[in-house]
């Protein structure tokens, strides 16, 4: 059993199926090392090595520092009851997590470190990873900079576009595809590879959630009295 699976048997939250294969094929990961990471990190990058390494600052995060995140701040002991298996997170130390809707759902929420609330914005890991994922093909300037031309972008999009068409369920995988043959033509916008009409059809197939806002308790006052 995987330290995320350990954790998430703990924590009473089941791993979607999406995320558990790319776990398991070793998709989170960011090279076999530190130093294979730091000497390979555009190649890696360019062929979705983490998956989802198009999107907009977004970090995977391993089972050990996702422990330390429940331990240290997303406890249901500080949360009041909510509990959160994290999976990834921002530079400035924001969580994605799973969590536990209501409805018994299991959707995803970006749990912001410095506010006092947040809100699931996805039912479900799928629908988060395909959210993400058109969002960047609509908006590439974050991988256009002095080593990385409009090519070397659409490169990175479509490897990320296959790899999870591979791995999400319908009409997901369907809306992966013709955003792949969209992104193959795209030339006009320098920093866009889809258009906002082609990202609201895609986006069409995703259901729109009512949001579920929760209180956060801020990492520095954990463990507190």
């Amino acid at each position: 059993m995987s330290d995320f699976e350990r954790l998430a048997e703990t924590a009473g939250i089941a791993l979607p199926a999406e995320l558990r294969r790319l776990l398991a094929e070793g998709r989170t990961r960011y090279g076999n090392s530190r130093e294979d990471w730091s000497k390979g990190w555009r190649e890696y990058t360019l062929s979705a090595q983490p998956a989802l390494s198009c999107a907009y600052d977004f970090e995977w995060i391993d089972g050990q520092q996702a422990g330390e995140v429940i331990e240290e701040w997303l406890n249901p002991a500080y949360q009041d009851g909510r509990r959160f298996l994290p999976f990834a997170q921002s530079g400035a130390g924001d969580a994605y997590c799973l969590t536990p809707l209501q409805d018994g759902q299991v959707g995803v929420a970006l749990v912001w470190h410095d506010r006092e609330s947040s809100e699931v914005e996805n039912l479900s890991f799928a629908e988060f990873a395909y959210r993400l994922l058109v969002e960047s093909a609509q908006d590439i300037e974050h991988l256009l900079d002095d080593d990385w031309a409009f090519d070397d972008a659409r490169h990175c999009v479509i490897a990320n576009l296959q790899l999870m068409e591979n791995c999400l369920p319908e009409p997901f995988k369907a809306g992966l595809k013709q955003l792949v043959a969209q992104v193959q033509q795209a030339h006009a916008n320098p920093h866009a590879l889809i258009t906002a009409e082609q990202a609201r059809v895609a986006l069409a197939v995703v259901p729109e959630p009512v949001a579920e806002r929760f209180s956060v308790t801020a990492r520095w006052e954990c463990g507190q009295g």
